[in-house]
């Protein structure tokens, strides 16, 4: 069989300068809200993020990842480093119903390096056919110490579900004047910490 050579195709880059110039609004405002947030995660409550689902035609979850990354423009430790000794498990137990979902922070391990958090989360209302958990959420913890938080994994299905989060220091031994919350991030939240390769640049085939 004799093969032909295929012909070189050229793809026109169609960036141009209306473009252009959204994108640096966009950049120069990342750079703005980065400067105002400063190592802080700020991010809107549910029915803002309803109120904005209906004026730009999208999704929560859309706007959810958009801002998430605008939070993750703040540099985070990687905790390659081990954990240290288990100092011992820290009972937390604090739980809270909302929107028919209970949300119970159950425990802590206690290493020397950081802390391991465990969020339950259960659907409570039956439901006729299958039920599963989307969890686009991430922990933010509040106290005298400013507390670092990265995810540690999660597993479940169906109505019930369980993350873990990794924080840093280590929590005291008693809670007082520590705060928990559970605010908007992403399902990519819940991977397990690696190392990102981003492949962004145009690449043809000749």
């Amino acid at each position: 069989m004799n093969w032909s050579r295929m012909p070189i195709r050229g793809f026109a880059n169609e960036y141009n300068d209306e473009v252009k110039k959204i994108d640096e609004q966009i950049l120069s405002l990342i750079q703005e809200r980065k400067a105002i947030t400063g190592k802080k995660r700020l991010s809107p409550d549910s029915k803002l993020l309803e109120e904005w689902a209906t004026r730009f035609e999208m999704n929560t979850t859309q706007i959810v990842q958009h801002l998430h990354l605008m939070n993750e423009t703040v540099p985070r430790r990687q905790y390659w480093e081990e954990p240290g000794l288990l100092l011992g498990v820290l009972p937390i137990v604090k739980r809270t119903v909302v929107e028919e979902c209970e949300y119970i922070l159950t425990h802590a391990m206690q290493y020397e390096a950081f802390s391991i958090v465990t969020v339950e989360i259960k659907y409570l209302k039956e439901a006729v056919g299958h039920i599963h958990l989307r969890t686009a959420l991430t922990l933010e913890v509040a106290g005298e110490n400013e507390y670092e938080v990265q995810p540690h994994g999660g597993h479940g299905g169906g109505a019930h579900t369980q993350m873990q989060f990794l924080v840093a220091p280590t929590l005291p031994e008693h809670l007082e004047g520590v705060e928990f919350s559970l605010v908007p991030g992403s399902e990519q939240m819940l991977r397990p910490l690696m190392t990102e390769i981003t492949l962004d640049k145009q690449v043809d085939f000749t």
